[in-house]
C-alpha cells in the first residue's frame, strides 16, 4: 500500500449507498443545469462563442482567436448544433453537461475523501451559486473546472499506485485544459509548484545507508534530525525541477546521496514540465520587453519559430530520456488533442503558431489591461457573498488538518491557496473566474466533513456525552442549516429569478432580457413586405452592440456599419436600423421617414461604485462595529434596487 493511501483504506463496492446517493445528486444537478436554459438574454461573450460555433456548423470554418480562448468550446457547441439544432438552450448545454457531470467527479478520490467526504463535496457541488450560475452560461470555465479535476486526481492517484492511465489521463487533460482556456497556465504552475515541493521532501528523506563502521548518534534522530531534513528540504525546492529533468543522467551523484529509487514526483513533473514547455515560447518576450523595445512583424515570426522548435524538442529530448515508451504514449496523447483542435482538423494551419504562440502572448499583453479594473480584495469579497458554506470549514478546516500533517489535505489546501492568489494578483478579475475558488473550497469542506462529522456523530451517540456537547451540536447544525438555506436561496434566485439583471455582483453586465424580443420583432418585420423579399437592416458597432445582435440576427442579411453611416445619408430606404441612442440626432431628417423609434437598454450593469472606493481601515472599523455583517445579511436577503443598474441605452427604428 503506498504511503498516500489512508489508513483505514478498503474496496469498495462499484455500486453501494454512496454511489446511488451521488447519483441522486448528478440527477438534481442535471434538472437544476438543464430547466429554463434558454431564457436567459445572451450575454456579450455567449454571443460570440455561440456565433462563431454556428458559423463553424453552417460551414464557414473556424479560426482560433486568443481573444475568446481556445477552440475547445467552439468545437463542442458546433457538435451540438449538428446534432440538436442552434439555439440559445443549445448553446448553453455542453456547459449544463459539463456542471451535472462535476457533481460525480469526486467518486475519483472517494479513498481519501472517504464516503462521508464524497458526499458532501458532492452536494456543495450542486448548491455553489458560482459553480450552477457559469454551468448554466456558454462560457468556457465550467470545462476548465472539470478538466483541473481530473488534473489534481492523474497526479495524486499516479502518487499512489504508479500506473500508466493516470500518466495518459493527465496528458489528455492538459491537452484539453490548453484546447480550452489559458487558466491552463496558471494549473499547470500550480501542479509544478506542488510537486517540487513534494519532490524536494521525498528527496530529503533518501539518505544514503552510513558505513559499517559510523554508529550513528542519539542526536541524529527525533527532532533534530526532521530539522536537518526540512532544511534540506528547503534547499532542495528551487532546483527539484532540474533533477528530475536530469534524473537519468546524474546516476554516480544519485548513488551517492541514496538516491536510488525514482520518486513517481519525477515522472510526474517531467511529464507535466515537458508538455506545458511547448506552451511557453512567447514568454521569452517578457524578459525581452524590459530590456529592448517590444517585437513585431517578422522578428516576432522568427523568433516564436526558433522558441517553439527548441522547447518542443527540449522536451521531448528529457522526455524520451526519462522513459521513451511512457512519454511517447502520453505526448501521443496529448498532441492527438491538441493539434486537431487548434487547426480546426488540419484545415487551418495558422492554428499551429496560434496556439503555440498566439495564445500565451496574447493573455500576457492582456494583464496591463486590467480588463474589468477591479480592487485587489476582489475574490475575498465574492467568495463571502456566494461561497461562505465552504469557505469557512475549508479554511479552518484545512488550517486543522494541516496542523495534522494530513498529506491530502496539503494538497487540497494549496490548489485553493495557490489559485486565489494568482486569481489576486492577475490584472484581469471577472466573476466567472470565481468558479477556480468556488471548487476546490468544495472538495476541500467535503473532506474536512468527511473527516470531522463521524467522529463528532460517534460522540455524541455516546450516552456518556454531556448536554453541553448536544446543545453545542445542535447551534452548529442551526448555523450550518441556515448558511445552506442562504447558499441554496442565493443559486436558485440568481439563476432563475434574475438570471439577466444584474442585481449582484457575479451577474456583472448582461445583456438585458429587452434585447431577445427585439430580435423577434426585427425578424418578422424584416419579412413583412409584399414580395417577401427582406428589408435591409443596418446595426451600429459603435459600443460593442454587434453583440449579441450577430447572434439574435444570424439567419437574416444584416450590414454592419459604423456611427457615421448612419450620419452621412447613406443608407438605403425603408432599411431596419439599431443603433446607440441618439447616434442619430433629433433632428436629422432621417427619422422623418420612420416610426416613433423603440427605445432600450442594449446591456446593463451592477453598481461597482460603492465597494471600489472601501479601504483596508473602512472594512476593519465595518468588522469591529458588525456594520460589515450587517451589510452583508442586508444584501444577501435584498440585493440591490433596478433602479442603481447602469445601462447602454439604443433604439431601434422601423421604416413607415
Amino acid at each position: 500500500m503506498s504511503d498516500l493511501s489512508p489508513p483505514t483504506s478498503r474496496t469498495f463496492r462499484r455500486f453501494d449507498r454512496v454511489v446511488w446517493i451521488v447519483a441522486a445528486l448528478v440527477l438534481v444537478a442535471l434538472v437544476l443545469h438543464v430547466v429554463d436554459l434558454g431564457v436567459r438574454a445572451m450575454h456579450h461573450d455567449e454571443s460570440l462563442h455561440a456565433t462563431f460555433s454556428w458559423y463553424l456548423t453552417d460551414g464557414r470554418g473556424y479560426r482560433h482567436d486568443p481573444l475568446m480562448h481556445g477552440p475547445f468550446q467552439f468545437h463542442v457547441i458546433a457538435g451540438f448544433f449538428t446534432a440538436f439544432g442552434d439555439s440559445e438552450a443549445v448553446s448553453r448545454l455542453p456547459a449544463a453537461l459539463f456542471g451535472t457531470a462535476l457533481v460525480a467527479t469526486p467518486l475519483l478520490l472517494r479513498r481519501w475523501l472517504g464516503s462521508v467526504g464524497v458526499v458532501a463535496a458532492s452536494l456543495f457541488l450542486v448548491v455553489s451559486p458560482s459553480l450552477l450560475y457559469f454551468s448554466r452560461f456558454a462560457r468556457n470555465d465550467i470545462f476548465v473546472a472539470v478538466w483541473t479535476v481530473l488534473l489534481i486526481t492523474a497526479v495524486w492517484r499516479y502518487r499512489d499506485d504508479g500506473r500508466l492511465r493516470w500518466l495518459l489521463l493527465l496528458a489528455g487533460t492538459l491537452a484539453l485544459s490548453f484546447t480550452t482556456k489559458e487558466t491552463a497556465y496558471l494549473t499547470a504552475a500550480l501542479l509544478l509548484l506542488y510537486l517540487s515541493a513534494v519532490l524536494a521532501f521525498r528527496l530529503a528523506s533518501m539518505r544514503p545507508a552510513p558505513a559499517p563502521e559510523v554508529v550513528e548518534e542519539p542526536e541524529t534522530r527525533g527532532r533534530v534530525a526532521a530539522i536537518r531534513s526540512f532544511a534540506r528540504a528547503v534547499a532542495l525546492m528551487p532546483v527539484a525541477w532540474l533533477i528530475a529533468a536530469v534524473w537519468p543522467l546524474i546516476v554516480n551523484w544519485r548513488e551517492r546521496w541514496g538516491w536510488t529509487e525514482r520518486p513517481r514526483e519525477v515522472d510526474l513533473m517531467v511529464l507535466v514540465g515537458t508538455l506545458t514547455a511547448s506552451q511557453l515560447a512567447a514568454a521569452v518576450q517578457i524578459p525581452i520587453g524590459i530590456v529592448s523595445t517590444e517585437l513585431t512583424g517578422d522578428s516576432e515570426i522568427a523568433l516564436g519559430a526558433v522558441m517553439v522548435t527548441v522547447l518542443v524538442l527540449g522536451g521531448s529530448a528529457v522526455g524520451l530520456a526519462w522513459d521513451w515508451r511512457r512519454w511517447g504514449l502520453a505526448a501521443a496523447v496529448f498532441y492527438a488533442i491538441y493539434l486537431p483542435l487548434f487547426t480546426t482538423g488540419f484545415t487551418n494551419m495558422e492554428g499551429f503558431a496560434s496556439g503555440f504562440w498566439d495564445s500565451l502572448d496574447y493573455w500576457v499583453a492582456q494583464q496591463e489591461v486590467n480588463r474589468g479594473n477591479q480592487p485587489r480584495f476582489y475574490y475575498f469579497m465574492m467568495l463571502p457573498i456566494y461561497e461562505l458554506l465552504t469557505l469557512v470549514p475549508a479554511v479552518i478546516g484545512g488550517v486543522w488538518l494541516l496542523w495534522r500533517r494530513d498529506r491530502f489535505a496539503a494538497l487540497l489546501v494549496w490548489w485553493f491557496a495557490f489559485t486565489l492568489l494568482a486569481l489576486t494578483i492577475a490584472g484581469e478579475k471577472m466573476p466567472w473566474l470565481t468558479v477556480h475558488l468556488a471548487l476546490p473550497l468544495a472538495f476541500l469542506a467535503g473532506y474536512v466533513a468527511g473527516k470531522l462529522l463521524p467522529a463528532w456523530a460517534a460522540a455524541l451517540w455516546d450516552r456518556r456525552a454531556p448536554i453541553v456537547a448536544w446543545a453545542g451540536a445542535g447551534a452548529a447544525a442551526s448555523v450550518v442549516l441556515l448558511v445552506f438555506a442562504l447558499t441554496l436561496r442565493t443559486g436558485i434566485t440568481l439563476s432563475f429569478d434574475h438570471p439577466d439583471t444584474p442585481l449582484e455582483p457575479l451577474v456583472y453586465t448582461q445583456t438585458t432580457p429587452e434585447v431577445p424580443v427585439l430580435a423577434e420583432q426585427i425578424e418578422q418585420a424584416a419579412y413583412d413586405t409584399p414580395d417577401g423579399s427582406q428589408l435591409p437592416i443596418y446595426v451600429d458597432t459603435s459600443a460593442s452592440l454587434t453583440w449579441p445582435w450577430a447572434w439574435y440576427l444570424r439567419h437574416l442579411e444584416v450590414n454592419y456599419a459604423a456611427q457615421e453611416t448612419f450620419r452621412d445619408g447613406s443608407l438605403p430606404e425603408g432599411a431596419i436600423l439599431v443603433t446607440t441612442l441618439n447616434a442619430i440626432t433629433p433632428t436629422d431628417p432621417l427619422r422623418f421617414d420612420y416610426q416613433e423609434p423603440i427605445r432600450y437598454r442594449h446591456r446593463w450593469w451592477f453598481p461597482e461604485s460603492g465597494y471600489r472606493q472601501t479601504s483596508p481601515g473602512f472594512l476593519w472599523s465595518g468588522v469591529l462595529d458588525g456594520s460589515l455583517l450587517a451589510d452583508w445579511w442586508s444584501f444577501t436577503l435584498d440585493r440591490v434596487d433596478e433602479s442603481t443598474l447602469g445601462s447602454l441605452d439604443g433604439e431601434v427604428l422601423f421604416p413607415e
